[in-house]
């Protein structure tokens, strides 16, 4: 993880901008050299072993990157070394082949590239002035500098003489099958190759565990590659959550790690949360709470930690895909819930991470995962009269976890966590009815859901005063654009 910020044809303050990014790289910020277009990263200190792996240079090119990069070129290159290398033989188009989690930056004399990856688990963003380009990782870091700030959206890249263009990723070859048994023995087996992948250089120590199926599974692969495993769970109070949680890590030997939240510490956290999340979506922010107490807890213990997150997106694992009334629908309803990801729980997952420095890599989003996942039938990941989500993932991982594990009922983060239950009782001590009823439209002209939005509203406004920053807040559901009318 690393924050990243740049500008063209500027001469506004890029350590200022880069200042407001520290939590993403709480160890060294870097300059380029000043010229026309000026680069600038903060990195973890594991983005900087045994080399930086955030910035590069060569010649007058100079390239930064948020994230990881995994390519069969890149033995003996840092992540940003092989992008800089990439773009010299390849230019713009060489992100279509890239496989990782990316927020990329690079420039190259007076032109400025930048993309970002298909799934969009590195956020950016972007804004001009008076003909002045600027882009940094979070929204907040552009406040100063311009008043119009636009999400860069994932799957594109942008060249100052092309502009915005949306790119289209290289399939991964995977392969094919007939059954649902050899399609889980194939799931299973790339699996464990993005966990491989993930754990190659040591730096991941532990895992994010709820005690649901997937950071499990993710538990499970990574035992098999790091004996000492850690695995750290959160909650309010004792619930469910736990009680898996402990049973998991028991199973798999691990040393592991609870710790419990309590009411006080949500509300002195709530401001945290919401301005590190850039959001006050109310699904959104329950679910951060957990987020943030499981990154505070792992962040004294390691400095990069694996989690489950992108298996409900691209296996069918909410229970709102349930409404689909035929195959056809469902799948179209899953097609959306992968491209709203970046808004929702990625977005989530990535500033939580971030608020305490915490590196993170997912390998249910690698992209041989993903492209595979793409080619099984819908039907096999909401099964049968029972409509058994992720029952493909499931099949693929029976008798390798406890079994009320594998076909444990899906409970989301929040829920099980129980951020979500107390947080309705804390906005009726903040917001009445007749309070929500008269401030329902916000200033920037938003229909907020429920009083408990307009509590987390306030409190994003008292961080963000600039309208440009709510409307940047996603706020649709997915399910009804899934929906055929």
């Amino acid at each position: 993880m690393a924050g990243i910020a740049g500008i063209q044809g500027g001469k506004a303050d890029l350590e200022g901008m880069l200042q407001r990014l520290r939590h993403r790289g709480s160890h060294e910020a870097w300059l380029s050299p000043e010229h026309y277009v000026r680069l600038g990263c903060c990195s973890l200190p594991s983005e900087m072993m045994p080399k930086p792996r955030v910035y590069a240079c060569q010649g007058s090119r100079v390239a930064v990157l948020d994230g990881h990069v995994y390519d069969r070129e890149g033995r003996g290159f840092a992540d940003s070394e092989l992008a800089l290398s990439l773009y010299e033989r390849h230019g713009p188009q060489f992100v279509e082949a890239l496989d990782g989690d990316f927020a990329c930056a690079i420039a190259d004399g007076e032109e400025l590239f930048l993309a970002r990856d298909a799934v969009g688990l590195k956020p950016l963003y972007y804004g001009q002035r008076d003909g002045e380009f600027y882009f940094a990782s979070e929204a907040k870091a552009l406040c100063p500098v311009v008043d119009d700030i636009q999400e860069f959206p994932p799957q594109h890249i942008y060249t100052s003489t092309m502009g915005l263009k949306r790119y289209t990723p290289e399939v991964r070859e995977t392969p094919d099958f007939d059954t649902p048994e050899e399609a889980a023995r194939i799931l299973a087996e790339l699996l464990e190759r993005a966990v491989e992948k993930r754990m190659a250089d040591g730096v991941p120590e532990g895992v994010l565990l709820s005690g649901g199926l997937d950071s499990s599974i993710i538990a499970c692969l990574a035992k098999e590659y790091r004996h000492d495993l850690k695995t750290f769970t959160v909650g309010l109070g004792e619930g469910e959550d736990r009680e898996r949680a402990r049973e998991v890590a028991h199973y798999l030997g691990t040393e592991h790690h609870e710790y419990t939240y309590t009411e006080r510490e949500i509300i002195e956290a709530l401001p945290q949360v919401i301005y590190y999340l850039e959001s006050f979506e109310e699904d959104c922010v329950k679910g951060a709470i957990a987020n943030y107490f499981a990154a505070r807890l792992a962040t004294g213990h390691t400095g990069c930690v694996l989690t489950g997150e992108g298996s409900d997106e691209f296996l069918g694992g909410y229970h709102e895909v349930k409404v689909a009334r035929d195959e056809e629908e469902l799948q179209r309803i899953m097609d959306h819930l992968i491209a709203v990801a970046y808004n929702t729980g990625l977005q989530r997952l990535d500033r939580m991470m971030a608020t305490h420095s915490l590196e993170f890599r997912t390998p249910f989003l690698d992209r041989a995962v993903t492209d595979f996942c793409l080619k099984i039938p819908a039907r096999w990941k909401v099964y049968g009269q029972e409509q058994v989500e992720k029952w493909i993932l499931r099949k693929a991982f029976s008798g390798r976890l406890p079994e009320n594990i594998v076909w444990r009922t899906k409970i989301p983060f929040g829920s099980g966590a129980g951020s979500s239950a107390i947080m309705g009782t804390l906005t009726e001590k903040q917001v009445s009815g007749s309070d929500f009823m008269a401030h329902q439209q916000t200033e920037e002209g938003l229909m907020l859901n429920s009083a408990e939005e307009l509590y987390y509203y306030r409190i994003f406004k008292d961080c963000f005063p600039k309208p440009a920053i709510a409307r940047l807040v996603a706020r649709w559901d997915p399910m009804k654009e899934g929906l055929r009318s």
